[in-house]
């Protein structure tokens, strides 16, 4: 058993670990996914050091040459330097004080906490347990088995439940949180507009009087790319994107702190809105469109059953799909609202520049039939990188980044 204390961000925070096992080892640095005790201060390294135990004594390792720890203002070489209880060990400008080093890392008597361990959880069930993603995914199932018999509802049940769970992926990869009614309104919102004569009329015009005729009958990878751009790309990324301009203009109108938390401030407010109205788009395009148009075709010429069947089985992947799909396109779009809203001197260029490159990508997934899966694949890929590559950009130019849930280093080096 090994307790470190230090200081940081105005904080005094200690870590109990056990090293009972001879083979465990703690790792020391600033990368969250590496490490096991994770430091904010920049210069302590991604990976510096690690501490282990050999059954006789505790060790510290250097694990960077360039970077080396200190103990007790001797500096750590290629062999590794004993810890005891007071040791004081440099990272960086972050001192670590070994409070106790020896022992077991378990207190010795059963507390009612341990022994029921759900009483003494405290908030640490609610924000590492995954509670509520757990509790959402055991409702869902509820839900799915009461609508069973119910063809209709329960698709329109499944769709959602799954399409929540990939925008619910994006909105970790992001890391920054929104109040859930408003990314429920952003969906609720491309639902409307969808309903509306608003959507009529970007039909007429993307459609009609630009050349983005979707009837058009043409093998040609090109003809459809072009249907496609212009029908589909510019038309549907641009409606989704209508609620992000919305929140953006709502936001400017709110007191700094809740302009942060609902408006559009910054490229990952523009990713998570973006996100959640290409779920409310999918949701609707899918249920509305897509699987009663082949349920109807399938049961005219195979029945009934047959026709659920394949419904069920066009569903599923269109919804998961959206990830690499709309969730992508409209995320992509949304990074660059988002950076004109934070850089807004730039905005005549960033937004142009994003709206077209989701525009492209949407249109080569839709004309990749004509060439094949593969090029389906290559493309749903590149549609995933683009919106990857977008998120951690965001969080790179986040002015909340140190409040940013994704990175770990909030949570990690609490005690």
């Amino acid at each position: 058993m090994i307790i470190l204390e230090w200081q940081e961000d105005n904080r005094t925070h200690r870590r109990q670990m056990d090293l009972s096992n001879p083979s465990q080892v703690i790792r020391l640095g600033r990368d969250p996914n590496l490490c096991d005790v994770v430091f904010t201060d920049p210069t302590v390294s991604g990976l510096q050091a690690e501490i282990a135990s050999d059954g006789q004594g505790v060790y510290l390792r250097c694990l960077r040459e360039s970077n080396p720890p200190w103990v007790d203002g001797q500096r750590l070489g290629s062999l590794p330097i004993p810890l005891k209880t007071g040791s004081v060990v440099r990272l960086g400008r972050t001192q670590v004080k070994v409070v106790a080093v020896g022992g077991s890392a378990n207190p010795p008597d059963l507390s009612l906490s341990q022994l029921i361990p759900v009483l003494g959880s405290g908030q640490a069930l609610a924000h590492k347990a995954h509670l509520l993603p757990a509790a959402v995914t055991v409702v869902g199932v509820i839900i799915l088995f009461s609508t069973i018999g119910n063809p209709t509802l329960f698709n329109a049940c499944l769709a959602f439940l799954l399409g929540t769970g990939g925008f619910y992926f994006i909105y970790q990869l992001c890391g920054k949180p929104k109040p859930w009614w408003s990314i429920g309104l952003v969906g609720l919102l491309t639902v409307i507009l969808l309903l509306t004569p608003v959507w009529n009329v970007f039909v007429f015009i993307f459609r009609q009087v630009l050349p983005g005729n979707l009837n058009a009958s043409s093998d040609s990878f090109g003809a459809q790319f072009i249907a496609h751009f212009f029908g589909a790309g510019l038309l549907e990324e641009l409606l989704k994107a209508l609620p992000i301009f919305l929140f953006w203009w709502i936001g400017s109108l709110l007191p700094p702190g809740a302009r942060s938390r609902i408006g559009v401030v910054e490229p990952l407010d523009g990713i998570i809105y973006g996100a959640a109205a290409a779920l409310g788009f999918t949701w609707l395009e899918t249920m509305g469109e897509y699987v009663p148009g082949i349920i109807e075709q399938v049961t005219q010429e195979a029945g009934a059953v047959a026709g659920e069947l394949v419904g069920l089985q066009l569903l599923i992947p269109r919804i998961l799909g959206s990830v690499a799909g709309h969730m992508a396109y409209s995320g992509y779009f949304g990074y660059g609202i988002g950076l004109a809203a934070l850089k807004p001197r730039y905005a005549g260029r960033v937004i142009p520049t994003a709206y077209l490159g989701s525009a492209v990508v949407h249109a080569l997934w839709n004309a990749s039939d004509t060439i094949g899966i593969w090029a389906a694949a290559v493309v749903g890929i590149l549609a995933y990188v683009m919106l990857s590559a977008a998120i951690l950009k965001a969080r790179q130019l986040s002015p909340h980044r140190h409040e940013n849930f994704a990175t770990g280093l909030v949570g990690k080096t609490r005690p």
